[in-house]
């Protein structure tokens, strides 16, 4: 009888760590009740693939030999102040039931690498190489922080090993017209990628490093959260980043993990793998990307954002954040038609989801919330606050944030600690008489 019963606990313990490991764990809030929506988009800040439509000229793809990607990447490019701007003004022409205007999650590349005057130049944000001119871009950029549609987060260093871009992007004619054009496509490329397990954790730490000074150094704040780079990355790069406090990573689901082995086998292990991360990690969050919008990758970009639309909802009503997967090349391309195309499905987009009352959170709101019921995201002037639990709380407002939301400000290492009502959101900005908050719908 007692080894019956020893079994049957250690059978109902295993089911317990099977259960932990298979299930979905649910955080701190009724998200259904939230209807969150985050704009998550990659490749802002890469120049690249080509600096102008006439690049190509002359230039036998096939010889190149770059990889395989969709057709619609031949022409993707650099964004502009146009592109930015224009963008921009959708997300402030849609706002949210708080009154807040739908945001934008910039995933930026912060480095280049140019081959100029016979040598390999290095340029970080928010230079760029010579073939890529973008007068006004930075400007742009800014304006778009300071509405609070724009939120930028961090992507990659480069978007490929660079050491591999040197030594293959003069090989042959092909690839040697395409780099003094400013193409950033090289023989290969498309393997090269810039975490490869044959980098060692020293170089990737140094590279890391740097881009992380350069996007404090462009847009006043370091990032929190984190994409990979062609989504392939493995445990070692996890540990870097929540080493240096990018604590939230997006896209788990779509991790490449090249040590896993090919078919059912490695799809089994994946989805182990990324269920025990979940658990044995609570100092990082994952965040999945449920809706996926490329509208110009599509023959009929308006069944994409349709589709979108109805990935949303299904969200919601699963009760998790709708997290939408959306690249700079629907916005920014050397066809104007086409960025038009994307820019228009993304207006179409949100007024079609704005109708059912949502608001618009970035990576790290999303996070906090999850932990704590509770957020707080900074822009010039102002931070924002949401309390999106049952009860009141009290939130704190950290030195990092005051500093970017009043770089003028006097610099302070004491937070602001405000309690916050029960789903509540707020404004906490500043006057001549001190802090005050301005409630939000």
């Amino acid at each position: 009888m007692k080894a019956m019963g020893f079994l049957a606990v250690l059978a109902g313990a295993a089911l317990a760590a099977a259960a932990a490991v298979w299930g979905e764990a649910r955080g701190t809030v009724d998200w259904t009740a939230q209807r969150a929506v985050v704009l998550e988009s990659d490749d802002w800040g890469l120049a690249g693939f080509v600096p102008g439509a006439d690049a190509w000229a002359g230039i036998d793809r096939d010889a190149l030999a770059p990889g395989r990607f969709p057709a619609v990447y031949w022409g993707s490019t650099l964004e502009d102040s146009a592109a930015v701007a224009g963008l921009a003004a959708v997300l402030q022409g849609v706002c949210g039931r708080d009154g807040r205007p739908a945001v934008l999650q910039p995933n930026y590349v912060t480095g280049s690498l140019a081959w100029e005057g016979g040598e390999w130049v290095e340029y970080g944000l928010p230079e760029f190489p010579l073939a890529y001119p973008r007068p006004g871009l930075a400007e742009a950029a800014a304006a778009a922080v300071g509405a609070g549609v724009w939120h930028p987060e961090w992507h990659a260093a480069w978007h490929y090993d660079p050491a591999l871009r040197r030594e293959r992007a003069l090989t042959t004619a092909a690839a040697r017209l395409a780099t003094e054009r400013g193409i950033l496509l090289f023989p290969g490329s498309e393997e090269a990628r810039e975490l490869g397990s044959w980098r060692s954790l020293r170089e990737l730490a140094g590279e890391l490093d740097q881009a992380l000074d350069r996007f404090a150094a462009c847009f006043g704040r370091r990032p929190g959260s984190v994409v990979a780079p062609d989504y392939t990355w493995t445990a070692r790069n996890e540990s870097l980043w929540r080493s240096r406090g990018l604590r939230v990573i997006q896209a788990k689901r779509e991790q490449r993990n090249p040590g896993l082995p090919p078919g059912a086998v490695g799809r089994v292990a994946k989805f182990l793998g990324r269920r025990w991360d979940k658990l044995t990690h609570p100092d990082r969050t994952y965040l999945e990307r449920n809706c996926r919008f490329e509208p110009v990758q599509a023959a009929d970009p308006g069944s994409v954002t349709a589709r979108c639309g109805g990935e949303i909802r299904a969200a919601w009503v699963a009760g998790r954040p709708a997290i939408v997967e959306t690249h700079r090349v629907n916005f920014a391309h050397t066809d104007t038609a086409v960025a038009a195309r994307g820019t228009a499905e993304l207006q179409r987009l949100l007024t079609d989801v704005a109708a059912d009352g949502p608001v618009f959170l970035v990576d790290t709101e999303v996070a906090q919330i999850d932990r704590r019921g509770v957020s707080t995201r900074s822009v010039p002037g102002r931070v924002v606050l949401r309390n999106a639990s049952g009860s009141r709380r009290v939130v704190a407002v950290g030195p990092p944030e005051l500093a970017h939301a009043w770089p003028e400000g006097p610099k302070t290492g004491v937070p602001v600690l405000v309690l916050l009502p029960a789903r509540f959101s707020a404004d906490l900005v500043r006057g001549p008489d001190g802090w005050r908050l301005v409630p939000r719908p």
